[in-house]
């Protein structure tokens, strides 16, 4: 009796450990996989980067106080950048590629001074793209070319962040709808939002390897399973009967409705941004302007 005990307790031990080992596992790998796919998420962005040298470091401070208040207040990523060398490219390209270079998030702005090619500048990247409409751009750049007029370079920067502000509040980008210049497709908000978001994907997998693990612990448990000690021989116990059956067409009725279309900008009420796609394969709305 002691040894039928013995034998007992000790296949009830080896169970608890593959069952503590699974569960360890299972832990290890959603922590792997949680900071492998948030990772982008929480890559840290470039705010403010004065490459012209046109700023004091008190205007520095508070255009980067300014950023830190509208990135908390939208969630985007917001930049702003001058500089002096854009290295052969147009204004347009040359913020695109910074955007690309230092953020790895979907959501962004970028406005810049180029004393280059001398423009000003403004992208909208992700999301942002519903709210920088094309009215909205004309609006900052209106703003920013007053002040970059008189050579007031802090002034130009704030103004257009303040437009980036008032077009978050003032803009409906349900309503809103994507004009691609390049292709010539017309994109609203809801087409665009099909998908799910990275937060979601992760938290999608994390529940699916839960659920997963507890039921493949909860059968183990309660079986006691023992992996690869038992099989279920299907050829000797296995039964498949075939019937015959046929089907005769008799007869055929076909009604046809005609479906209106839906407008492609949600009815027409909603403001245009017109988007390309630049050399980093982002899409993104807003302009420029030579001063």
């Amino acid at each position: 009796m002691s040894g039928y005990l013995l034998k007992g307790l000790y296949a009830y031990y080896g169970m608890f450990q593959r069952i503590h080992k699974i569960k360890v596992n299972l832990i290890l790998a959603i922590g792997l996989l949680i900071s492998v796919v948030s990772l982008p998420v929480w890559a840290a962005n470039i705010q403010l980067t004065d490459q012209a040298g046109l700023l004091t470091k008190e205007e520095a401070a508070e255009l980067n106080q300014q950023i830190e208040e509208l990135e908390k207040n939208t969630g985007w990523d917001i930049m702003a950048v001058t500089t002096e060398d854009a290295t052969g490219m147009d204004a347009t390209t040359y913020a695109e590629h910074w955007f690309d270079q230092h953020t790895e998030n979907e959501n962004g702005i970028i406005c810049m001074i180029d004393m280059d090619n001398r423009e000003i500048t403004i992208r909208a990247f992700g999301e942002c793209r519903f709210y920088i409409t094309d009215n909205q751009t004309e609006d900052i750049l209106d703003a920013g070319y007053k002040e970059i007029s008189e050579e007031r370079y802090k002034e130009t920067l704030q103004a257009m962040l303040k437009g980036v502000q008032t077009a978050y509040i003032e803009e409906k980008p349900q309503k809103n709808y994507l004009d691609d210049e390049d292709t010539g497709e017309v994109i609203n908000y809801k087409q665009e939002h099909r998908g799910i978001n990275r937060l979601e994907l992760i938290f999608a997998v994390v529940a699916a390897l839960l659920a997963g693990g507890a039921s493949a612990g909860g059968i183990i448990g309660k079986y006691h399973l023992k992996f690869g000690g038992y099989q279920y021989p299907i050829e000797k116990n296995g039964n498949v009967k075939l019937k015959k059956r046929e089907d005769r067409f008799i007869n055929q009725f076909v009604t046809h409705r005609h479906i209106p279309k839906e407008d492609s900008n949600g009815g027409g009420s909603g403001n245009r941004s017109t988007v390309h796609t630049g050399a980093g394969g982002r899409s993104s709305s807003g302009g420029s302007r030579k001063f």
